[in-house]
């Protein structure tokens, strides 16, 4: 039982080490301790809103050799609307919630 406990907290881990860029100071922390990393986050978030949605998570794994790459499927109801981006860089996981550049055209209620 105790090694499932173990086993449970590993995994949870994981994502709660995540540098969440959504912080404040966050990227001017990145940028000073990690100039490499800074440059590549930096591209991935200016280009990853205006790439279509459905590539965008194989884009950053061969663009940039990432892992763990998840741009979430659940998208927040706000206009532009909004995901969560998470991702992995030599080890270390970062994550910030980006604006989706999707097409969409409002519709009436019909009833």
């Amino acid at each position: 039982m105790k090694r499932l406990i173990a086993l449970v907290a590993l995994l949870f881990a994981g994502s709660a080490l995540a540098i969440d860029l959504d912080q404040p100071g966050a990227m001017q922390r990145l940028a000073r301790d990690n100039p490499a990393h800074y440059a590549k986050v930096e591209q991935i978030l200016s280009e990853a809103p205006h790439r279509p949605y459905s590539t965008m998570a194989r884009w950053i794994r061969t663009e940039f050799n990432a892992t763990d790459v998840d741009a979430s499927h659940l998208l927040k109801t706000s206009y532009p609307p909004q995901a969560r981006l998470s991702f992995a860089l030599d080890g270390t996981q970062y994550s910030k919630i980006i604006y989706i550049d999707a097409s969409g055209k409002l519709l009436p209620l019909i009833r």
